[in-house]
């Protein structure tokens, strides 16, 4: 039997996908395991912090899903 297997597409971090993307990293901090951040920060801490040239997201059919 075929499964259809979904097709997930890489692309560059943008601020419009923060709402997803803090959600996830919400689900990091709640297991202990991901960061030693204890809240998610906002977009603007976020940006500040980060290097520009490693943001990427995961996305199937156009959702953040990691």
């Amino acid at each position: 039997m075929a499964v259809d297997s979904p097709t997930i597409a890489i692309a560059e971090l943008s601020p419009d996908h923060w709402p997803e993307v803090a959600r996830i990293y919400a689900d990091g901090i709640a297991t202990g395991n991901a960061t030693f951040e204890t809240e998610v920060p906002d977009w603007e801490a976020w940006d500040s912090s980060h290097l520009a040239e490693h943001r990427f997201v995961a996305l199937r059919d156009g959702d953040v899903v990691g």
